[in-house]
């Protein structure tokens, strides 16, 4: 008995676990799961992408641009991270990796 409760605890921590696996593939990728959430999709993209790559936790977007033919998802801005760091990032397509640069400081 008490190993057919842990296959079916087992069975559903699994599907849990390939649902939520499926749903970061369809950010990552910038795919509309949810028609009219686009932009919570590139932005969850953006965050997933800092954190992975630059170590980032997103604390605001300091500003966002749709570039010519947003029906591509082309897109640029900047982001701030928790520990003050900025990063300007650019996307030419939805399908695409965001391009994710440090953001130096000019000095007059």
């Amino acid at each position: 008995m008490l190993r057919n409760d842990f296959k079916t605890t087992g069975a559903s921590a699994l599907v849990r676990r390939l649902a939520s696996l499926a749903l970061l593939v369809a950010v990552a990728i910038g795919g509309a799961a949810v028609p009219g959430h686009a932009d919570e999709l590139w932005e969850s993209t953006l965050r997933l992408q800092l954190m992975d790559e630059r170590k980032c936790q997103l604390e605001r977007l300091v500003f966002v641009r749709e570039l010519p033919a947003p029906q591509l998802g082309a897109i640029e801005g900047r982001a701030r991270c928790a520990d003050g760091r900025e990063f300007d990032f650019t996307r030419a397509k939805a399908h695409q990796k965001f391009d994710i640069r440090l953001c130096m400081p000019t000095v007059c």
